[in-house]
């Protein structure tokens, strides 16, 4: 990764350890560090494995415009329309079999899915303190259209690697994401740093210009590429390495923490964003 002395033109933030705090809350200070980066021509954009509806408050609090990256890849939503201009799915049948897969290996796991009309489809079983956004419950073997992803919580995710996810799914679909209990499941050829490449080569914009923050592997592509790349110092340890920078954790706004500093490094006359 090459470091570039001035400011960046788009900040590639995950969303889930990284930008938003232990709580899925947007902080203040977030709120007021995002802004001040917008007032400098600075675009941020989400690349996160969160589908639509889930989103659509975290859009709102910072009151984007522009684009997000969902489902890992899979979807590339205008904000705050929420209109789908880019999508890359799985099949129905294949995410039926995938599905089946998964609920023969891990009687337990509970699964969900994400449709291209911003519908999420949950298994009777899934947990309803996670049902988010236009939903409906269904078992998985009645998936009749393509869908972006697909995603299965269970204990059981905790205690196997993702090379054995990928072993009960025999190279049906890629694994985009497997933390803490959940998995998250795409086409082949889907991934953060594709769809990311993507948006920035189409708006003319070089890896240089781009700072992005991220906490867990699946980010360690876009940390790698990016012209400063940044780690959360509540990612594994392993992967800071990796890194240009270690940023406070999550719940010390460390995103936050980082552009103030970035800002005002470059403009000192800057007014400094308050806790």
């Amino acid at each position: 990764m090459t470091a570039t002395p001035d400011l960046p033109r788009l900040i590639a933030v995950d969303l889930d350890g990284t930008l938003l705090r232990p709580d899925f809350s947007v902080s203040p200070r977030t709120r007021r560090a995002v802004a001040l980066a917008h007032e400098q021509g600075i675009e941020t954009v989400f690349v996160t494995v969160r589908h639509a509806a889930a989103i659509e408050y975290i859009v709102e609090a910072l009151e984007l415009t522009g684009e997000a990256i969902c489902c890992g890849g899979a979807a590339l939503w205008q904000v705050p329309s929420m209109e789908l201009t880019e999508a890359t799915t799985i099949d129905a049948a294949t995410a039926r079999e995938a599905a089946a897969r998964l609920k023969r290996a891990l009687p337990d796991a509970r699964i969900g899915w994400m449709l291209t009309d911003r519908r999420v489809g949950y298994a009777p079983d899934y947990p309803d303190p996670l049902l988010i956004g236009e939903s409906y419950r269904a078992e998985p073997e009645t998936i009749d259209v393509p869908v972006l992803k697909l995603f299965a919580v269970s204990p059981r995710l905790r205690e196997i690697d993702t090379a054995e996810v990928e072993e009960i799914l025999g190279g049906l679909v890629a694994v985009s994401h497997h933390h803490s209990g959940v998995v998250d499941l795409v086409a082949h050829g889907v991934s953060k740093i594709a769809a990311l490449e993507k948006l920035c080569a189409d708006r003319g914009v070089a890896p240089s210009e781009v700072i992005a923050f991220g906490d867990a592997r699946t980010d360690l592509d876009m940390i790698r590429w990016a012209g400063r790349g940044v780690f959360m110092a509540n990612a594994d340890p392993a992967l800071h390495a990796e890194a240009d920078l270690i940023a406070p954790s999550n719940d010390e706004d460390g995103v936050a923490v980082v552009l103030e500093n970035l800002l005002r490094s470059q403009h000192p006359t800057l007014t400094e964003v308050a806790r």
